[in-house]
């Protein structure tokens, strides 16, 4: 009688060993059938499973069993059928503060399971600094959450500070903090600048990275920067780009970053928030698909906007303070093993799917989620559920330790 047993999932396959003898099964009478799937997918559908029965059933391989087979996939898909809903508000458990320099102290928090599998989280910008719901994405009896703002950022200090600020000061920064909380690894996740962030940090200490969860890509190439802030993303949103534009006389609109680095630096208060409250207002209103009315108010607090244009200015003027526009790419190779999701919103404006598609390209084993009615922002519907769900799959790798 055929018999038929189903292999745990591999990062491509199914692997099914099959029995075609009366006797108990060996190793001398087991065929293993290889049948690719995508990792952790779930678009496994039970017409897929059913695909996979037939395909066996090709091979000759008709028996009793089949229906067995079946119940294993349907086993299968109570594992991949995750949530996908952002969890309750929760309150931190400790916070703190780190001196990382000589000039910066950094805010700190942790959330969630003081016991449980750390996740670091980089919000993006730069200069954007965390929210209280950025607890939300993790489920918190599994993961230790670990916010923190980065330089000049949020309650880091000096706020809005230039000195001393580079990607490879972050970097550093992260490292100073997961010993300091002594934390051997842990999972990574970043969205937007934050998700250059998370790819810049994982490329420099893999070995350190559980898992990775990217969101928005952004790789801070001259032809991003160019599309959202030299004027291409202004053909879909001319109304909020016009006020954007208009603070730059037209003599010095053949760079609207370095005019806006100008102003952002001046020895005038006033024009430093001029220029903040335009900049972060043009991000803020095309963040989302729909218009967000919350966010777009962000551009009318002073102090928030200081420190999300100015630094977001410098690290762009200084194109990410990488060797070469393609750095982020060509560096995959040493991230490639990790388990690792990337979501995009289809209609992004701000960092436009096409970087993501060229992470893609260069890293097919990441688990690519293009999200088909979102924007940029972490807070749309369906980008909140494929971050809450690639969360949920990396839990599940790590408590089934595989």
């Amino acid at each position: 009688m055929t018999s038929l047993g189903l292999f745990i999932p591999t990062n491509t396959t199914i692997g099914i060993a099959i029995n075609t003898t009366n006797t108990p099964s060996s190793l001398s009478h087991l065929q293993l059938l290889h049948f690719p799937i995508p990792p952790f997918s779930n678009n496994f559908t039970s017409s897929g499973r059913k695909k996979l029965v037939l395909r066996a059933q090709s091979l000759g391989y008709k028996s009793d069993c089949d229906h067995q087979l079946i119940d294993l996939m349907e086993s299968e898909k109570e594992v991949v059928e995750l949530n996908r809903n952002l969890y309750p508000n929760i309150e931190p458990y400790s916070t703190g503060f780190l001196k990382v320099s000589d000039i910066h102290t950094i805010y700190w928090e942790q959330s969630g399971n003081p016991s449980g599998h750390p996740v670091v989280f980089l919000h993006g910008g730069p200069g954007g600094g965390t929210t209280p719901s950025n607890r939300k994405f993790f489920d918190p009896e599994f993961y230790r959450i670990i916010l923190f703002d980065q330089r000049g950022s949020g309650q880091s200090t000096p706020h809005a500070c230039l000195e001393e600020n580079t990607t490879q000061h972050l970097i550093d920064d992260i490292e100073k903090l997961r010993e300091h909380l002594e934390i051997p690894e842990w999972q990574v996740f970043g969205g937007s600048w934050g998700s250059t962030l998370a790819l810049a940090y994982s490329q420099a200490h893999p070995d350190k990275v559980t898992g990775i969860v990217l969101r928005g890509i952004f790789l801070v190439r001259k032809k991003e920067i160019d599309w959202f802030y030299e004027g291409g993303a202004a053909a879909i949103y001319p109304d909020a780009w016009e006020p954007f534009r208009d603070l730059i006389p037209e003599n010095e609109r053949e760079s609207f970053i370095h005019a806006y680095k100008k102003r952002l630096n001046s020895d005038d208060v006033e024009t430093q928030y001029a220029a903040a409250r335009a900049w972060t207002k043009w991000e803020m209103m095309t963040a989302h698909l729909l218009p967000n009315e919350e966010n777009i108010k962000r551009g009318d607090d002073d102090k928030f906007s200081l420190a999300f244009a100015r630094i977001e200015n410098h690290y762009f003027v200084n194109r990410g303070f990488f060797p070469s526009d393609s750095f982020l790419l060509d560096n995959v190779d040493k991230i490639r093993h990790i388990n690792t999701t990337i979501v995009q919103g289809r209609y992004d404006v701000c960092c436009p799917m096409m970087s993501a598609w060229d992470l893609h390209k260069v890293w097919p084993e990441a688990d690519f989620k293009v999200v088909p009615d979102a924007g940029h922002s972490a807070n749309e519907p369906g980008i909140a559920a494929e971050l809450v769900a690639a969360n949920e799959r990396l839990k599940n790798i790590i408590k089934n330790g595989l």
